[in-house]
């Protein structure tokens, strides 16, 4: 037995139809099970609006193809739609890609990529103005939880220390930690930014009543390039050599092959080896 009635599949038609047709006929003409999911392709007859065949079946969306356009039979209709439904399969929203698309592949902190890939989630879904402050919401929550992620005492100085929620005082205190000194500050101005703005727009949403999806969807992006960002700075710091060239070429393709460690067990010296001429650098840490 297929899974939809007649009555099913005459509404749909009728519905379908743009030009108020009633059904006369609609019966079920094969049934196909050879790629493990019961599909069946339905023969329908209208009034004013031609034939048509109609696919459905289990996890399968149903759709109309017109008896007049080259679908020439219930195999040749069945095949291009489990085809479409493969193409859907292979094209659909997958908001952990999102996170990575938008943050190069960053590597995040566990508990950032598992919020971001909710908030991913929840604007493929979103319809009422509720759901885009509960976006603003959550966006929010991502920032603090990314101010805490980023930021130790030690960053304050004698100054006092910040709140809990305050992101944006510790994002502060954080860039101008990192990113101090007169090569940074296209850089640091550009964060700077970028943290006010995402933090005060994503708060601007969260009470606003004109919201649409588009609106909550520049939030989401926001705040994803905006976590992506600071991973980014933090990863730079820790990163040994990414600030180094080669004294020979200016090629940054170095490779560390020996170091000097002192008496203290910090790091004294690291030598560097040229990919592109081979020759070696050698880097002295005061």
């Amino acid at each position: 037995m297929s899974k939809k009635t007649f009555e099913e599949v005459a509404n749909y038609v009728e519905f379908q139809s743009q030009h108020k047709c009633k059904v006369l006929s609609a019966k079920p003409e094969q049934t196909f099970n050879d790629l493990g999911v019961k599909v069946t392709v339905w023969n329908v007859k209208t009034d004013t609006d031609g034939s048509w065949w109609v696919v459905e079946g289990d996890t399968v969306p149903m759709n109309l193809y017109s008896q007049d356009a080259f679908y020439f039979g219930t195999d040749e209709v069945y095949s291009f739609h489990m085809g479409i439904i493969e193409r859907m399969k292979a094209s659909a929203y997958n908001p952990e890609d999102y996170v990575n698309a938008v943050t190069l592949e960053t590597d995040i902190a566990p508990q950032l990529f598992r919020k971001l890939k909710s908030i991913a989630k929840l604007i493929d879904s979103t319809v009422e103005i509720e759901d885009f402050q509960s976006v603003g919401v959550q966006c929010r929550e991502v920032l603090i939880d990314l101010g805490n992620s980023i930021y130790f005492a030690e960053m304050a100085g004698e100054n006092e220390q910040p709140q809990a929620s305050n992101f944006k005082r510790k994002a502060e205190l954080f860039i101008q930690f990192y990113l101090a000194g007169s090569d940074n500050s296209d850089y640091r101005s550009i964060i700077k930014k970028l943290t006010e703005s995402t933090w005060d727009y994503s708060n601007k949403l969260t009470h606003s009543h004109n919201a649409t999806f588009y609106e909550a969807s520049t939030c989401v992006s926001l705040c994803t390039s905006l976590v992506g960002a600071y991973e980014n700075i933090r990863q730079k710091v820790f990163d040994p050599i990414s600030q180094y060239k080669c004294k020979t070429c200016t090629s940054k393709k170095l490779e560390i092959v020996d170091d000097e460690v002192g008496e203290d067990g910090i790091v004294k010296k690291l030598f560097l080896q040229c990919e592109e001429c081979s020759d070696i650098t050698e880097i002295i840490f005061k």
